[in-house]
């Protein structure tokens, strides 16, 4: 039921609300819907988007495997034995019930049966993810909403006192494949200003930072995605909605990031912005100066940019005013919703997880340098243009290929000054070899 992954940059929303629970530390996805959905999301998951297939740790996943007499009867007297099973084996924490699309098309009551584990002192919530309902970022904003929305009903570790703490919302764990090299290097941007991040995913997130999230100064929102859950916490805890346009790509974006903080919290000191600041700068002006050279040679570039709205925006902003490129093309490749923050481009944004509409408006930009998936190699060889890889790379990217801040924008030089002309050969060159 869900949509074809090859030629598309996303799964549908059931893998990503399983890869985003599966993220959570003490949480478990039970998949209430057939054998194919539960083994395709695990594997869409583990692979991030089954592209890359770099084996990566998941949480313990469950699932009711529905057959043929459940879809016609109804299967919530399965989803009843399945919870039952499931925490009699796995270690006390949160379960997360991920709804299919056969279940949702066939009404079961799954609620009824989350409200009865939970009148046995079970800790357990519910999230619609049916993959017609939207594609994977989608699946993200389901669960961490519903997540916000109900976090005093769920049964969690007491949150430990943080002043200064901070939601980050709008990075897709392996949906954005750099997600905790970015989360890690916001939370180390937000430290040095006396703020405390709240990740929820990864090494520093888990159970208490979700019951920590109502206690927040402030929600920052980096992508589209992280708006349902930040609106939903502000709607019951009244906690502030800091919004920017993805992540921040070099120094002039981690001042306007903490600017619109400072005055969201009227918490952080200015000192310490200014020492932050500094800092950074001196980073990035070091790496400019050590890919000078390299840079000088490749001139000013008409470039094209595929990738998801929380990366591909910020990249387009700092070679148009750092290095004085011209972005011609941008495909966002998550279809966010709203507005992205691209008013500038005007004309140039397309929004398509269609991986063929994407390389028709690359082709359509005419650019000289492109910049995407690797998957995109061959297209960039077929052009005959330099080709700078952001995505596709495999586990090492989420653990040291972010591209926030000072030390992401060298990454993103490095990467610049790297980038090769992908050889293709033709089928009449392969036949004379």
């Amino acid at each position: 039921m869900s949509r074809p992954l090859v030629g598309f940059h996303d799964g549908c929303a059931l893998h990503g609300a399983l890869a985003t629970a599966a993220a959570i530390e003490g949480v478990t996805p039970l998949v209430h819907s057939t054998p194919g959905c539960a083994l395709r999301g695990a594997f869409a998951t583990a692979g991030a988007q089954g592209f890359r297939g770099a084996p990566i740790h998941l949480s313990p996943i469950s699932s009711t495997n529905l057959a043929e007499k459940h879809i016609v009867f109804g299967g919530a007297s399965r989803l009843r034995e399945q919870i039952k099973n499931t925490l009699s084996v796995l270690p006390r924490g949160l379960l997360v019930v991920i709804t299919g699309c056969p279940t949702e098309m066939i009404g079961d009551d799954v609620p009824a049966m989350v409200r009865e584990a939970v009148t046995q002192g079970e800790s357990v919530i519910d999230v619609g993810a049916a993959g017609f309902l939207g594609s994977a970022h989608g699946g993200y904003e389901r669960v961490l909403a519903a997540l916000a929305a109900r976090v005093d009903e769920l049964r969690l570790p007491a949150a430990p006192a943080a002043p200064g703490l901070v939601n980050i919302f709008g990075v897709v764990p392996r949906y954005d494949e750099t997600w905790a090299s970015d989360l890690d290097e916001i939370s180390r941007l937000l430290a040095a200003v006396g703020l405390v991040a709240n990740p929820i995913f990864g090494p520093g997130g888990g159970l208490s930072c979700l019951a920590a999230l109502p206690k927040a100064v402030a929600s920052l929102v980096l992508s589209p995605w992280g708006l349902a859950p930040a609106e939903a916490l502000k709607a019951k805890a009244g906690v502030p909605i800091v919004a920017v346009e993805g992540l921040p790509v070099g120094a002039d974006a981690v001042q306007d990031l903490l600017r619109r903080l400072a005055a969201a919290t009227s918490l952080i000191d200015d000192a310490a912005v200014e020492r932050l600041l500094i800092s950074e700068r001196r980073f990035e002006d070091f790496a400019l100066d050590e890919t000078l050279l390299a840079l000088s040679r490749l001139g000013r570039r008409r470039v094209a940019i595929a990738g998801n709205s929380v990366i591909a925006g910020p990249i387009a902003r700092f070679l148009v005013t750092n290095l004085g490129w011209d972005a011609r093309a941008l495909a966002l490749t998550d279809e966010p919703t709203g507005d992205s923050g691209l008013s500038a481009f005007a004309g140039r944004v397309i929004s398509t997880a269609d991986g063929a509409a994407v390389k028709a408006a690359i082709r359509d930009a005419e650019p000289d340098f492109l910049i995407a998936g690797a998957r995109y190699g061959a297209l960039a060889g077929e052009l005959a243009i330099p080709f700078a890889p952001i995505a596709d790379l495999g586990g090492r990217a989420a653990l040291s290929g972010g591209f926030t801040g000072a030390r992401g924008a060298a990454r993103l030089l490095a990467a610049l000054t790297a980038a090769q002309t992908p050889v293709v050969e033709t089928k009449r060159a392969a036949a004379r070899a």
